[in-house]
């Protein structure tokens, strides 16, 4: 009898019932507010996770995914789109995206990495224990925390007032041959006032450094040849 109770109870609890997983080939993918997810995923659309939402993995191929504040996912990935993070969500992953920029809001915390290969990175008042990691596209920081280095081969770097890098500022060599009007452009590196960096500052190729005399910075290496 005990069983049969515990088995109803089970039933009947909508916790327990919602927690379903949703794929598909074509077509967006929309939440309910407050509800409980297993893996979201799509081909060809983009993915919402509304306010209060707990989900998996959430992935896309082509399409952007917006996370709404106080929701709670393991992490998140697209090739064509960006990843739009609300305020006070927690991902217990990573965040990676292929071409699209990435935004973090106020009170978020990321568990993983961040990885963009074309596309803006952006964190306000944010907290990321990993690597923050861009090729083409900019990487601002806005009072937000990284536990791991900071990583560029062609993009700005903007360690904002009160941010805290607790690894490496990075910016890494080219790689192959470059084309175009922009090919000899100096990345940009600005270290503002109130900001510190734990680790190095690691430039394999000539960057334009700007830091703020009232910032925290440990070691600048040189140029490597």
């Amino acid at each position: 009898m005990r069983s049969l109770i515990l088995i109803t109870a089970l039933l009947a609890c909508p916790a327990v019932m919602a927690q379903q997983n949703i794929s598909r080939v074509n077509g967006a993918i929309q939440t309910e507010a407050g509800a409980r997810y297993g893996t979201l995923e799509t081909v060809n659309g983009a993915i919402s996770v509304e306010s209060g939402v707990s989900a998996g993995e959430v992935e896309t191929v082509n399409g952007s995914i917006r996370v709404a504040e106080n929701a709670s996912i393991v992490s998140a990935e697209t090739v064509n789109g960006s990843i739009l993070i609300g305020e006070n969500v927690v991902v217990k992953g990573d965040l990676e995206s292929v071409s699209g920029r990435v935004d973090v809001g106020a009170g978020s915390h990321i568990g993983g990495d961040i990885e963009v290969v074309n596309g803006i990175i952006t964190l306000t008042r944010a907290r990321i224990d990993g690597d923050v990691e861009g090729v083409n596209g900019g990487i601002n920081l806005h009072g937000s925390q990284v536990g791991g280095d900071i990583e560029s081969v062609n993009g700005d770097i903007l360690i904002g007032r009160d941010s805290v890098v607790r690894g490496d500022l990075i910016m890494h060599k080219k790689r192959g041959f470059s084309f175009g009007f922009g090919a000899s452009r100096k990345p940009k590196v600005t270290i503002e006032a109130g900001a510190t960096v734990e680790g190095r500052l690691r430039f394999e190729r000539e960057v334009e450094l700007s830091i703020s005399p009232e910032a925290k910075v440990q070691q600048v290496d040189a140029v490597e040849g």
